[in-house]
């Protein structure tokens, strides 16, 4: 395996299609980081609502206090908890939603992780990694596929564990 950089920031969306949250260290678990896209906004029907639907939630940012998730809705009081902050989100956008909770992979559309470089070494990306192992912290993640619309790369979880900032990215070559 070949250090390739170390990690520089942790992040996890509690509430798909929102604003995400900075972590200092998070547990990766088979369906990808702990408490990522956990929650997700849905109607009346029991269908997700996302940015690409309604793109006002991208106003909506969300926290995690001590892993509880708190909410803060323009036009509502700040810190709302998920029935609070369904409440004040149906008031806003004008329709009946609330927030629902999806434990083990969550809402996740394609992979469990999305894993983006800032590395300074010219000519190198992360999309060269596709179908290498990395090991991040104590956990290994498989990488398996390039976003359509964005930077970075998917991963699958080989190897449940912890990830922290400060932590090395290493990768293993395939075949060997």
């Amino acid at each position: 395996m070949s250090t390739v950089g170390r990690v520089a920031e942790l992040w996890v969306f509690p509430v798909k299609s929102m604003s995400g949250a900075s972590l200092p260290v998070a547990t990766v678990t088979p369906g990808g980081l702990d408490g990522d896209r956990s929650w997700a906004v849905v109607d009346d029907d029991g269908e997700t609502v996302t940015a690409a639907q309604e793109p006002r939630l991208r106003e909506v940012t969300t926290r995690l206090l001590e892993g509880d998730l708190r909410l803060d809705v323009p036009g509502a009081q700040p810190g709302l908890g998920a029935e609070a902050a369904g409440e004040a989100l149906s008031g806003w956008l004008g329709r009946p939603l609330h927030l629902a909770h999806r434990e083990g992979t969550g809402f996740v559309d394609v992979a469990a992780v999305h894993l983006v470089s800032r590395t300074s070494m010219p000519g190198v990306s992360e999309r060269d990694w596709l179908g290498t192992t990395v090991r991040v912290g104590s956990s290994v993640l498989r990488l398996t596929q390039e976003p359509n619309h964005c930077l970075g790369v998917y991963a699958d979880v080989a190897t449940p564990g912890a990830v922290a900032i400060g932590d090395e990215v290493r990768v293993e070559r395939a075949g060997g």
